[in-house]
């Protein structure tokens, strides 16, 4: 509710700035894909007393992964206000997925380029932890709170009254909490991950403006 009154608050405040805006004054909605490249790094990684060595499954969680994502955004004059949606496949069959609400404003440096300067304040969700592991049971899910920022230099061109946009997004996020996440095992025993860390990546996407 306290994001949402944040949110309304920006909107208002958008709407009321004078002489805030440049080309393309008022307001547009852009639906966008995308997909490229990241690297999620955990901060730690540990496990339980028994039979799993030290080795077993440390990179599960650490690793290159291909990523692909949606967004939609609201831009009221300067002001940017979205949501994204991202999904993940990380090594040895760990996801990774964020949900998250964006904010953040633009700058249209000619009628056809534009910088979108976003921040994001969600939840990143890991599924399937665990899975790498042979000695596995069943697997496991965590959700950790995160910032994140993400630079997009958007291609905008005419399409009848609306545009097609093509982007190039780098971005980087921050799980701002560590959870140790707790596998059951088959030999009685359990084996521990400690999930939390960073995210670096780089997309290219394509998107439909009205």
């Amino acid at each position: 509710m306290r994001n949402r009154n944040v949110l309304l608050l920006a909107a208002l405040l958008a709407l009321g700035a004078p002489g805030a805006a440049r080309a393309g004054e008022g307001w547009a909605l852009t639906v966008g894909a995308w997909g490229g490249v990241s690297r999620y790094d955990v901060l730690g990684l540990r496990h339980g007393l028994g039979t799993v060595g030290s080795a077993d499954g440390q990179d599960l969680l650490d690793g290159r992964f291909d990523t692909v994502g949606a967004s939609v955004v609201l831009r009221i004059r300067w002001l940017d206000l979205g949501f994204l949606y991202e999904g993940t496949l990380v090594d040895e069959g760990a996801d990774s997925e964020v949900l998250t609400p964006l904010v953040g404003f633009k700058w249209d440096l000619t009628r056809r380029i534009r910088l979108d300067l976003l921040a994001e304040l969600g939840g990143h969700k890991i599924t399937n932890v665990g899975a790498g592991n042979p000695l596995a049971l069943e697997t496991e899910t965590v959700w950790l709170p995160y910032v994140g920022v993400r630079p997009s230099l958007s291609l905008r061109f005419p399409a009848g009254p609306a545009h097609i946009v093509l982007s190039a997004t780098p971005f980087a996020r921050w799980d701002l909490v560590k959870k140790q996440v707790s596998v059951p095992l088959s030999d009685s025993e359990r084996t521990f991950y400690e999930a939390g860390g960073s995210t670096f990546g780089l997309v290219g996407g394509i998107g439909f403006e009205i």
